[in-house]
């Protein structure tokens, strides 16, 4: 009989309610944990960004996790910031993460209970190796949504402001620094996608990895009905306080969205997402609906028709893209944006990389009705095929079982 594993997933924000990417993806991985029978413990950070309210959640998930959370200050402050740039050498961005109460719960955690495995669910918290290692014998698990240091350096590539362009430069060489100095520091490594899995390899790391996806959940509601969605409409849906995604908004509205008003005066953009900014919300721009957070996801992806995706910088997976797929979306993507996911151009997806290609491509899918369906059924026939949730919890837990 195999063995039942007690593992700690140390999260650096909440993975419950599953409402963004990043969230989704841990949840995930708890959720794998929970269905293969092995007992889960949840430590995460709860930040005025990211507020976790324990009594909030259903009683079922509390019992099944052992949730517990440690409120922390993240707040990005210009003095401290400052005081970063000008004083020390270390990642602002992972600092942020050190925190005195997070590691007085954690050594109180691991003094009482023992652990097989301890999960990190982002290199910002590689400050808490050493103390895992004093007081545990667990085998620590790095679980890479992305290489963090190339999102910066690609942040920094685009930006026009010198100043702006000059300090996100440092931020990206210092994480980098510390990112690739740590990596062999765990006893094992899984990224979301095979990319960035050969990238840490080709930085040094000789720890056993893997890659495993960010899946969707094939047990949630994912019936789709062409006669129920609004066509055509051009949809975003995604966290619009994080830079890549609100980078993408801007240049949506002001390279691709003049034009494409222009061509079909009845055409509607939605904007939904969390914590839109104030410039954003007080937008007034024809056929423009900004719509903020959204209660159902689900819900509001069903409804809409083409999701483009203008993403210049960033790594990883994009969760979003994942589920638009799974429910029949056509999705036209920059080559950044689609990174890491099985995917074919003109198949089950349309690249485009620059402003007349998003709006050649999506103009297509706004006049030929034939093609729009085409790309759709493919997009949700691919994601069955290789991005269903039960699939990849398999390998993750092979892969532990490996450790």
């Amino acid at each position: 009989m195999t063995k039942k594993l007690s593992i700690l997933q140390l999260c650096n924000k909440p993975p419950f309610p599953p409402m963004d990417g990043g969230a989704i993806g841990m949840h995930n991985v708890s959720q794998g944990i929970i269905d293969a029978g092995h007992q889960l413990k949840i430590l995460s950070f709860s930040s005025n960004k990211h507020h976790l309210d324990i009594a909030k959640l259903p009683k079922d998930y509390i019992q099944s996790t052992g949730i517990e959370a440690v409120d922390v200050d993240l707040s990005i402050r210009m003095l401290p910031a400052l005081y970063n740039l000008l004083y020390s050498r270390h990642s602002y961005n992972i600092s942020r993460f050190n925190s005195k109460e997070m590691r007085l719960k954690l050594e109180e955690l691991l003094s009482k209970e023992s652990f097989d495995i301890i999960q990190l669910e982002s290199i910002f918290l590689k400050d808490y190796l050493p103390l895992i290692r004093k007081f545990s014998q667990a085998k620590v698990v790095l679980r890479a949504p992305n290489v963090e240091f190339v999102i910066w350096q690609r942040l920094a590539q685009i930006e026009k402001n010198p100043i702006k362009r000059f300090y996100l430069g440092i931020l990206a060489k210092r994480l980098r620094k510390e990112e690739v100095a740590v990596l062999n520091s765990f006893d094992a490594i899984y990224t979301v996608t095979e990319r960035d899995m050969q990238l840490m390899r080709s930085l040094g790391a000789r720890v056993k990895m893997t890659f495993i996806p960010t899946g969707v959940d094939v047990n949630k509601d994912l019936t789709t009905d062409f006669d129920a969605v609004e066509y055509p409409s051009v949809f975003h849906l995604g966290a619009l306080d994080w830079s890549p995604n609100i980078e993408g908004v801007k240049w949506m509205l002001n390279q691709v969205w003049p034009s494409l008003h222009s061509r079909f005066p009845e055409l509607k953009f939605y904007i939904a997402g969390r914590r839109p900014p104030q410039w954003l919300q007080e937008l007034k721009e024809d056929g423009v609906v900004v719509v903020g957070e959204v209660e159902d996801a689900g819900a509001f992806i069903k409804s809409k028709a083409i999701m483009p995706v203008p993403l210049f910088s960033g790594s990883g997976m994009r969760v979003k893209i994942i589920e638009a797929m799974m429910l029949q979306k056509a999705v036209v993507s920059t080559g950044i944006g689609i990174e890491g996911i099985i995917h074919e151009d003109g198949e089950n997806v349309l690249i485009a990389n620059d402003a007349d290609a998003f709006i050649d491509s999506i103009a297509l899918l706004v006049e030929n009705k034939d093609l729009y369906k085409r790309i759709a059924i493919n997009a949700k026939n691919n994601a069955n095929k290789f991005y269903s949730n039960k699939v990849l919890n398999a390998k993750l837990m092979e892969f532990f079982y490996s450790l």
